[in-house]
């Protein structure tokens, strides 16, 4: 097993940082973010659970909180690792930030190879879709 690291491209949002921060510490907003392949969506505040098409159930809690600028989410369900949600939020201005996604995880060369590409689109899409929510 080797740690995994993928990430998104950093976004610019026409958003306050906190607004994005309070949209994202919310799970029930997470579904507005999701690609449409996105099945069996359930969620609380602090936790979600869905079907991406080809995977398994996978799900996500908040465990980190930093005010404004960091929120860190484990993956729950049947992973074949600890998985890791980050995203970085840096204020850009009074009325605009930037946001970034990190994906981190133990797995095996064979799983990567798997799972990088349809991952690392993942999070492009839920970045992107950042960009446009109406907070």
């Amino acid at each position: 097993m080797s740690q995994t690291k993928l990430q998104s491209q950093e976004v610019a949002i026409a958003k306050p940082s906190t607004n994005i921060y309070t949209f994202l510490t919310n799970l029930n907003n997470f579904q507005k973010l999701m690609p449409s392949e996105v099945s069996d969506w359930n969620s609380t505040e602090t936790e979600c659970t869905f079907t991406l098409k080809g995977m398994p159930s996978i799900g996500f809690m908040i465990i980190e909180q930093t005010p404004f600028t960091n929120i860190v989410y484990k993956g729950l369900g049947k992973l074949p690792a600890a998985v890791f949600l980050k995203v970085a939020i840096s204020a850009d201005g009074a009325e605009q930030c930037k946001a970034q996604l990190f994906l981190e995880a133990d797995l095996n060369p064979m799983l990567k190879m798997m799972v990088e590409k349809p991952l690392t689109k993942f999070l492009d899409v839920l970045a992107h879709n950042l960009t446009k929510m109406e907070l």
